[in-house]
């Protein structure tokens, strides 16, 4: 069974009929099974309402509603946790990536790949942003050693067990695909078209100055350690200018150097214990941060589904 995972916000009646009909198109053609959920993240138009018109038409639509706008991520992770098939696929409502390449994303699984990323070739998005999501990927790659060319990629597959098992990492998730590569026994890339999106699409949600955030988000939450060396580097180094200061202060009074040369030695003693300082006082913020971030990652309000369906599955 394959498990078609969608978050949407405020994308209007328009959009998630257009979304669903092209979903429905592929898998018209494909033998096995399908669910479509639908992930809303706490619209306040009329998205979730043409969502359930939707639904009363096609019993595999299943809809989560949650309780406020959580994030894409969360949404996402919602609807992992949420799957009964076996074979999980991800998506943006604003068919961006073209639907038709299912059959090519889930081929790799059943040849026993647990992930299949996507790559966005020929890319329709405003320059900032695509200059925004290559400079993540690069330091996503540099920081995790993820190695994929389109880390931002919202269009995957994934295995259910994969897909299942991110929920195990907490705040970690609002970076989803190095975790899953993480999990994934193994990876491959598969290229997949790019459009525009349609003038009666709403914007993206993500920004260039979101892409950032959350790129920090991900950078605090994952490097535990960094912190703790920067102290030691800071400390470090404070030690050794506090005996280099010493010893250009014992020349200077001799007569050897002059006393531009202290200034500086003594600079860059205040820099280095400035740095130790910076290093501990970050590594005391983040242990408190990981403490008291005890909010949920999301919240259902409500889901969704046609009985029939649910009985089925429990007979199943």
């Amino acid at each position: 069974m394959i498990s078609i995972v969608i978050p949407v916000f405020n994308n209007g009646e328009p959009m998630v009929r257009e979304c669903h009909a092209a979903i429905t198109a592929v898998l018209a053609t494909l033998p096995e099974p399908a669910e479509i959920i639908f992930v809303d993240d706490g619209s306040r138009d009329g998205t979730l309402e043409a969502l359930k018109t939707i639904q009363r038409a096609d019993p595999r639509v299943r809809i989560l509603e949650l309780t406020a706008n959580f994030g894409q991520h969360a949404a996402f992770s919602a609807g992992f946790d949420a799957v009964r098939g076996d074979v999980v696929v991800t998506m943006d409502v604003d068919l961006q990536a073209d639907p038709a390449d299912i059959p090519k994303m889930i081929a790799p699984l059943r040849q026993g790949f647990d992930l299949v990323s996507g790559v966005r070739m020929h890319r329709q998005d405003p320059v900032m942003r695509r200059m925004a999501s290559f400079v993540v990927t690069r330091l996503v790659a540099a920081m995790t050693g993820v190695r994929l060319r389109d880390v931002g990629c919202p269009f995957n597959a994934f295995t259910a067990d994969v897909a299942k098992s991110l929920s195990s990492f907490g705040e970690l998730r609002r970076f989803l695909k190095p975790l899953a590569v993480r999990v994934a026994r193994s990876v491959t890339e598969v290229e997949v078209s790019h459009r525009a999106r349609a003038a009666h699409h709403v914007r993206s949600s993500y920004s260039a100055t979101r892409l950032l955030r959350l790129f920090m988000d991900f950078f605090v939450n994952s490097i535990s350690d960094m912190f703790a060396w920067v102290f030691v580097a800071g400390a470090a180094m404070f030690v050794a200018g506090v005996a280099g200061t010493m010893a250009v202060a014992a020349l200077w009074m001799g007569g050897s150097l002059s006393s531009r040369a202290l200034m500086i030695a003594v600079a860059l003693t205040i820099t280095a214990g400035l740095g130790a300082m910076l290093g501990l006082i970050g590594d005391y913020a983040q242990r408190i941060y990981r403490q008291s971030s005890g909010r949920p990652f999301y919240l259902v309000r409500r889901v969704h589904e046609t009985p029939d369906l649910v009985s089925k599955a429990r007979v199943s």
